[in-house]
C-alpha cells in the first residue's frame, strides 16, 4: 500500500486519478517470491531422475537378459518387463508435461507483472505531466516530461505472456532464454528512462511551484543480457540458474524502489497540512480539530 492516502484540496480533476494510480500498484507491482527458483532447478532434477529410472530399469533386467535368449522363456519373460516398464514411462510422462506447465506459469507471471507494471507506470506518468501541464503550460521541463511519458508508451509495449508461456511447453529452453533475454534487456532499459524521468520530475515540479521533492537515488540494475546469454550457453545452462534469480529480485527491488518513488509524488503533490498547537497545554493539533485531544480544550477557529 502507498503511505497514507490524503485528501487533495486541489480540485484538478487529475489529481485523484494520480492517487488511484499509485494505489492500484498492490494489484500490477505484485512481488514473486523466491520459491519459484525452483523453475531452473527443474530440468537437471527431471535429467537426473529420467537417468535414475532407466538405470533402475536396466539393472533390473540384467538378471533376465540370459532368458531373453532362450525362446521358451522369452515370452513369459517380457511380458512382465513390459508391465513394469510402460507405467514408469507413462509416470515420466506425467513428470514431465506437470513440470512443463509450472515453468510455462512462471513465465507468464514474470512477463504478465512487467506488463501491468510498465502499462500502470504509464498511465500515471501521462497522468502527471496533464496536471503539471495545467499548472504552467509554457513550461520547457513540464514539455520534457510529456516527451518521456510519450517515449515510455513506445518504447515499453506489452509483451504476449500467454503466447510466450504456451510457447514454453514446447520448448522451455529456447524460450526460456528468450524470454529471460527480453526480460532483462526491458528493465535495464526501463531503468535508464525512469532515471532520466525522475529528475524531470523534480524540475518540473518545482517550476510548478511546488516544493523540491527528495526523490531516493535511482538504483540501476546493469545486467547485460547478451553477456548473460553467452555465459548460460558456455556453462551449459548452469548460469540460467542465476540469470533466473535476477528476474525475480530486479523487478522486486525496482517495485520497492518504485513505490517510494510514487509515495514521495504524492507528498509534494498532497503535502500533510501543518498541524497546530493547543493554546493550554502545548499539544498537536490535527487541522480543523476543534477540540485538542491531549487535555479536550476547545480551539479557537
Amino acid at each position: 500500500m502507498p503511505g497514507d492516502i490524503k485528501v487533495a484540496t486541489d480540485q484538478n480533476p487529475a489529481l485523484p486519478r494520480i492517487q488511484s494510480l499509485v494505489s492500484r500498484r498492490n494489484q500490477t507491482d505484485r512481488r514473486m517470491g523466491y520459491a519459484w527458483m525452483i523453475i531452473p532447478l527443474l530440468p537437471p532434477i527431471g535429467t537426473i531422475a529420467t537417468a535414475a529410472i532407466f538405470l533402475g530399469i536396466f539393472i533390473s533386467l540384467l538378471p533376465k537378459m540370459n532368458s531373453l535368449s532362450q525362446p521358451s522363456t522369452a515370452q513369459s519373460t517380457i511380458e512382465p518387463i513390459a508391465g513394469g516398464f510402460l507405467p514408469l514411462l507413462g509416470l515420466g510422462v506425467i513428470v514431465l508435461f506437470a513440470l512443463s506447465l509450472l515453468g510455462a506459469l512462471s513465465f507468464y507471471y514474470l512477463i504478465e507483472r512487467r506488463n501491468q507494471h510498465f502499462g500502470r507506470q504509464q498511465l500515471l506518468f501521462s497522468t502527471i505531466h496533464r496536471y503539471l501541464e495545467s499548472k504552467r503550460p509554457a513550461s520547457e521541463g513540464i514539455a520534457k516530461l510529456g516527451y518521456l511519458a510519450e517515449d515510455s508508451v513506445q518504447a515499453e509495449t506489452p509483451r504476449p505472456a500467454g503466447l510466450w508461456a504456451f510457447a514454453s511447453l514446447f520448448a522451455i529452453p529456447i524460450v526460456g532464454l528468450i524470454a529471460s533475454y527480453n526480460l532483462t534487456h526491458d528493465m535495464r532499459k526501463h531503468d535508464e528512462l525512469q532515471s532520466e524521468y525522475q529528475a524531470a520530475l523534480a524540475t518540473s515540479l518545482a517550476e510548478s511551484g511546488f516544493q523540491e521533492p527528495n526523490f531516493p537515488s535511482y538504483k540501476f540494475h546493469n545486467r547485460d543480457s547478451v553477456l548473460f546469454l553467452i555465459l548460460t550457453a558456455i556453462t551449459g545452462g548452469l548460469f540460467w540458474i542465476y540469470w533466473y534469480y535476477t528476474l525475480l529480485k530486479d523487478y522486486n527491488d525496482h517495485f520497492i524502489q518504485q513505490a517510494a518513488f510514487e509515495d514521495q509524488i504524492l507528498r509534494t503533490l498532497i503535502p500533510t497540512p501543518t498541524q497546530g498547537t493547543c493554546r493550554t497545554c502545548g499539544g498537536a493539533v490535527p487541522p480543523a480539530a476543534k477540540f485538542c485531544p491531549s487535555c479536550g480544550t476547545r480551539q479557537l477557529s
